[in-house]
């Protein structure tokens, strides 16, 4: 009996360990962003909720730059350098964070 073969049986069932690493470090490129720059209305508007949170004690959502991604803090701010150009900034969980001024996108009221 002559078995009928439909492709290659090995091509989608085998992936060497470095072609799967190397697919998933593409898929990761893939889903990157390009820092965006900010214009002095922006910049003003997250100086003006820096500022009105310190003073009431809000909690303040910051979209922060990092090395292609945009990831979030939730937190309020207790100190800002101008020194070293960042804010010190305490999370829900009394954790500490130092954020630069430049790997800031936004920063919103909760």
């Amino acid at each position: 009996m002559d078995k009928v073969l439909l492709g290659n049986p090995w091509s989608k069932k085998f992936i060497l360990p470095d072609h799967r690493l190397a697919l998933k470090q593409l898929a990761e490129e893939r889903q990157k962003v390009k820092k965006a720059s900010l214009d002095e209305q922006q910049i003003e508007e997250m100086e003006m909720t820096v500022a009105q949170s310190m003073e009431g004690g809000n909690t303040l959502l910051f979209e922060i730059y990092d090395e292609g991604y945009i990831r979030e803090c939730v937190g309020s701010v207790h100190y800002i350098d101008h020194i070293r150009k960042e804010f010190r900034m305490k999370d829900e969980n009394g954790g500490n964070h130092y954020i630069k001024f430049e790997n800031i996108m936004n920063i919103k009221n909760i």
